[in-house]
């Protein structure tokens, strides 16, 4: 009898190595598949990275005669013209992608000829950044007629480093911490009267403290025009202050535009916008 009961408890005492062994096979498998799907997409031509830059773009950026793969290749960004909505070409590109393990978590990097792009869980941020940007690129997010006018100008965006929370494709600004130059010059458009204004500096820096704060100050260069002041959100409310003036009565129609949120102070052709929101 009791050679039987042996005989019975050896098989079934190899089950559950057997059972732990296979599961161990699935886990593996399940390791291994996303990566495995992750390295065959990255291998896929660039091309099919057009479709996103359009769209992440809200069709303004096009990526144009792309070639290489979408881990690692090359392309040119063209933009729309404001004016008669052509393609036109804006600058050559070149990039890599590559991952890494850090203490935290995975890490994607995306080197680019333009700057460098690290994005680790919720957190991204950008680094060494120095791009020449067309003013209707820069004015996409602004909701104002003046903002889709044909505007003219050599626009440059350089940054040391800017990182943000992020909240699925979108950025949380109050998390963003950082500093960034933009500049431009020649500035001008087909609804004034002056091919060119003047040349004009942005400086603008983030901080996390304080519940958030991202504040733009702007001054002018050169130019027949001035324009100075600042444009700050904090914790969710902004306030702008913006002093625009001129020798010449060159902003005299600046209320028949702006509206009501401009105030003319005496006879210089001096113009304030002061408001919050």
């Amino acid at each position: 009898m009791a050679m039987s009961v042996a005989s019975l408890s050896g098989p079934s005492r190899g089950l559950p190595g057997k059972w732990l062994v296979r599961v161990g096979i699935l886990l593996a498998l399940l390791l291994i598949l996303p990566v495995l799907a992750i390295t065959i997409a990255l291998r896929l031509p660039a091309a099919l990275l057009e479709g996103p830059v359009l769209s992440l773009s809200h069709g303004q950026v096009r990526l144009a005669l792309p070639s290489g793969q979408v881990r690692s290749g090359k392309a040119e960004l063209w933009v729309r013209d404001p004016a008669n909505r052509e393609w036109q070409p804006w600058m050559p590109i070149e990039w890599a992608l590559n991952f890494a393990w850090h203490q935290n978590g995975p890490v994607a990097k995306l080197s680019t000829n333009l700057g460098s792009i690290a994005i680790a869980g919720s957190d991204l941020s950008v680094s060494d950044v120095k791009a020449g940007l067309p003013p209707s690129l820069l004015l996409l997010a602004v909701d104002h007629p003046m903002a889709k006018a044909p505007w003219r100008g050599d626009i440059s965006l350089t940054s040391r480093r800017f990182a943000c929370e992020r909240r699925g494709l979108h950025l949380d600004l109050a998390s963003c911490e950082g500093t960034a130059t933009v500049r431009w010059r020649g500035t001008g458009s087909a609804i004034l009267p002056l091919p060119e204004y003047g040349d004009y500096l942005v400086e603008i820096l983030a901080r996390r403290a304080d519940g958030g704060v991202l504040r733009a100050d702007v001054s002018t260069a050169s130019g027949v025009v001035s324009i100075n002041g600042f444009v700050e959100t904090r914790q969710g409310k902004g306030r702008y202050r913006l002093v625009v003036g001129s020798a010449q009565p060159l902003v005299i129609g600046l209320n028949s535009i702006v509206g009501e949120l401009v105030t003319q102070r005496g006879e210089s052709g001096e113009y304030i916008l002061d408001g919050r929101w």
